[in-house]
């Protein structure tokens, strides 16, 4: 029992100490999210967007906490605590839960004002020498060169605004003006559609990382039972 209750305690802590490395990767990716809205923000105007990315940020730094509770709790023998940190983990995996739900239905919200507020800015704000439309110009080129797109649905969008195609729609040699006047150098897809794209290519990384910290927190809520079983059968056997 003795050999048993010790290889438990020990695989209890090490796996409280993945799970503290893990909500350091939660907390670091919710953090990575609100620093790529901004790239962008511009592009949209009053929305919850940040809301997932908060609510990630909230769950990493208490799993890190928890992470350390569950370490001490191990190492000491605590039975009160570790009840406690199986319930706060609980709790935790109900939160990112949530979390995901949340992110999930605020999609279309997102969506529908982004395409509103891109449609805004290539008809009336893009080009114009104010500082704010400089701020609005900077981001939908920072948008249209990383995502690979052109316009709200396509490059025709800015014949419509009767403008001049931006150099941020080329493929190559972006810095220059001139690389619009080639059709086969301009990006085709419009960036409502390009943004959906990019988002659903990434959406499998995403999953990955949770179905791993699923997987994690479910493992060490049951070793803090049965570790909270065998000292009770412990102090049985004394």
């Amino acid at each position: 029992m003795d050999c048993g209750y010790r290889c438990l305690k020990y695989v209890l802590f090490a796996f409280n100490f993945i799970f503290w490395l893990l909500g350091i990767v939660v907390m670091g990716f919710g953090i990575y999210s609100i620093v790529k809205a901004g790239d962008y923000k511009a592009l949209i105007e009053e929305t919850n967007i940040t809301s997932g990315a908060n609510i990630l940020i909230a769950s990493g730094a208490l799993v890190c906490l928890i992470g350390f509770f569950g370490c001490c709790g191990a190492i000491k023998d605590s039975k009160c605590m570790l009840i406690i940190y199986a319930i706060l983990v609980f709790l935790i995996f109900v939160l990112e839960i949530a979390a995901g739900i949340l992110t999930y239905t605020m999609k279309g919200k997102v969506e529908k004002e982004f395409t509103k507020s891109l449609d805004k800015i290539v008809s009336k704000n893009y080009g114009k020498d104010t500082e704010a439309e400089k701020v609005i110009d900077k981001a939908l080129d920072w948008f249209q060169q990383n995502v690979g797109c052109c316009g709200v649905n396509g490059t025709a969008d800015w014949a419509k605004a009767s403008k001049n195609i931006p150099a941020s729609c080329c493929k190559t040699n972006s810095a220059s003006a001139n690389c619009t006047t080639a059709a086969n150098n301009l990006y085709t897809d419009g960036c409502v559609d390009a943004g959906k794209n990019f988002v659903n290519d990434n959406l499998a990384s995403v999953a990955g990382i949770g179905v791993g910290i699923a997987v994690v927190q479910l493992f060490v809520m049951i070793a803090a039972c049965c570790l909270c079983r065998a000292h009770d059968d412990e102090d049985h056997l004394a």
